[in-house]
């Protein structure tokens, strides 16, 4: 059966070493003609420890580091390390919802602060 739903598949990160304390952003994706579901899937290598969000913005602003949590937004997955997973691989897909925003990023952040992590991620918009 062929279900009657738009879908936007992006490549957010592709193999982007994150240094250990340090952050990356993906790029700028426009959710104007979104219905707000969305995914991530998610490949981490190294030795770090990596933390997943979404951050937001309603206004035109080029610059991603000025983007903003939105209020109850949740992080999309915390601690994902190279063993994480239902496979214990460092691979997974994590479904999360997005608030009625503009623009949105995914910021990755290593959060174990002692060794860089790799990663690789698809998002899906719907």
């Amino acid at each position: 059966m062929d279900l009657d739903r738009s879908t936007t598949v992006l490549q957010a990160f592709s193999s982007i070493e994150i240094l250990a304390g340090e952050s990356e952003y993906s790029d700028i994706y426009d959710l104007t003609k979104s219905a707000g579901n969305a995914s991530i899937q998610l490949e981490v290598t190294g030795n770090g420890t990596a933390r997943v969000e979404w951050v937001g913005t309603n206004d035109d602003t080029a610059l991603v580091t000025a983007f903003i949590t939105p209020n109850n937004a949740s992080d999309i997955v915390t601690a994902f390390t190279k063993t994480s997973g239902p496979g214990s691989n460092g691979k997974h897909i994590y479904p999360f919802g997005l608030s009625l925003v503009k623009k949105i990023a995914i910021k990755v952040t290593e959060t174990g602060g002692v060794n860089p992590v790799t990663v690789t991620a698809l998002l899906v918009i719907q």
